[in-house]
């Protein structure tokens, strides 16, 4: 599993949208995790990153229920499993009325640590602004991809977000299973017009 993907789940998240029409699952090789110059994690720290997630109380989409009821109607676009300090964390990234909010779901007790406004939608540049109206008008949500991204890849999902892949919007899970690390990603179906 490259630790890129790690790294970038754990301290940054992705953005990921829509419903799915298409499914992708790539592999992710254990022995690409090594540590390096490049500023990768190594095995050690993405074991024991692993290990917390394993140990969560709550799952990924638990977290993504209760960041999404923090703030009425709105509607995840990010969301990261962070073992970093040592104790189980989801970071939730949710819409809402042109704002975004950051919320901090403890995964041991499902209570929320943190939750404040990260951005309003003119904050963002625009290709990212764009993806969150994507979101909106798309048949699948987050919760959705993640619940079809676990069947897919037989585990458990430990980050969700958006991508913009050739100005296409897929949302991009990323699940632990018994095999390592796997990227899916879902290709979005925007709603039909009436």
């Amino acid at each position: 599993m490259p630790s890129k993907y790690l790294r970038a789940l754990v301290l940054t998240g992705a953005l990921a949208f829509g419903p799915a029409h298409a499914v992708s699952i790539e592999p992710q090789s254990p022995a690409a995790a090594q540590s390096g110059d490049d500023g990768s994690l190594s095995q050690e720290a993405v074991d024991r990153e692993l290990d917390l997630f394993r140990k969560a109380g709550i799952s990924l989409r638990q977290a993504l229920r209760i960041a999404e009821k923090a703030h009425p109607g709105s509607i995840t676009a990010d969301i990261s499993f962070d073992g970093a300090l040592g104790a189980p964390l989801y970071k939730v990234r949710t819409v809402s009325s042109g704002q975004i909010f950051e919320c901090e779901v403890d995964g041991t007790t499902a209570e929320i640590r943190n939750s404040t406004p990260f951005s309003s939608l003119q904050g963002l540049n625009e290709i990212d602004r764009r993806n969150l109206l994507a979101l909106r008008s798309a048949r699948l949500k987050m919760s959705d991809a993640v619940l079809i991204a676990e069947r897919s890849a037989a585990g458990k999902a430990i980050a969700g977000g958006l991508a913009n892949k050739d100005g296409q919007l897929n949302f991009v899970i990323i699940v632990v299973s018994k095999d390592g690390l796997k990227q899916v990603q879902l290709e979005p179906v925007p709603r039909a017009r009436r």
